[in-house]
């Protein structure tokens, strides 16, 4: 049995758990500081929500650099402090991986924007507009609007299932997938248990990019069903290539 199978798994929100230096935001040296008060509870491994580089426009769920922590939770070898003192109680730490999207912060996406032609240009998912300079579907984003977003750089829209600030990931790439599972790997590195993968079943997009039946009323529309046709293929590559290997949550 694996030891996730039978774990009693705590969610932190660093950003409100407990403030170590009174700068009125939680950070990891007031995490490692409760590690024994969680312990007490029973509780088997901890889950910490974002803690990347961010803008923080969602919490830290759009991700400007998957390797650095925001100086807003320390310092990035706070994070590896962290993972050898839970290690010492025999306490798990799992993070949360955002793989559907990044920040538009993050350089992947300032060097896509930049030209259809360059080394990133192919990480994210772009289009061109319809024939009147419109968005290329009527598909609503999650936070409000549409999908879509106009770069003039490239004459193209890119698309993003959360803010305009969260563009999605091109996971028909491989260097994408290659990219987001290095960074895991970097993790297992410095001791990472597991991951929580945050809205994993949206990697994959319906790659027909046909508007969503109209509703009446609205301009752009939810879609009902935001998993595309390689989902699934998707999954177990990651597993193949690191939970699998690396033996991770």
């Amino acid at each position: 049995m694996k030891w996730w199978q039978k774990a009693v798994i705590y969610e932190i929100y660093p950003k409100s758990f407990y403030d170590s230096n009174g700068d009125g935001i939680g950070d990891i040296p007031g995490i490692i500081k409760k590690l024994p008060y969680i312990k007490d509870w029973g509780v088997d491994a901890i889950w910490l929500t974002p803690i990347y580089l961010s803008p923080q426009v969602d919490n830290g769920y759009d991700v400007a650099d998957y390797r650095k922590v925001d100086p807003m939770f320390g310092a990035t070898d706070g994070l590896k402090e962290l993972l050898k003192e839970a290690h010492k109680q025999n306490s798990k730490v799992t993070l949360d991986m955002v793989a559907n999207h990044t920040s538009d912060q993050c350089v992947w996406f300032r060097e896509s924007k930049k030209s259809k032609d360059n080394y990133f240009s192919d990480f994210y998912i772009w289009k061109d507009p319809k024939p009147d300079g419109s968005a290329p579907n009527n598909w609503a984003a999650s936070f409000g609007g549409s999908a879509w977003t106009y770069v003039p750089e490239r004459n193209q829209y890119y698309l993003h299932y959360y803010a305009s600030q969260q563009p999605d990931l091109n996971w028909e790439n491989p260097l994408v997938r290659q990219y987001i599972f290095d960074a895991m790997r970097y993790w297992k590195a410095q001791g990472v248990d597991g991951w929580r993968l945050d809205v994993i079943t949206q990697i994959s997009k319906d790659l027909t990019f046909k508007d969503a039946p109209k509703v009446p009323g609205k301009k752009y529309v939810p879609l009902k069903n935001t998993s595309g046709p390689h989902m699934h293929k998707f999954i177990h590559e990651l597993n193949r290539e690191v939970l699998s290997p690396f033996d991770m949550m």
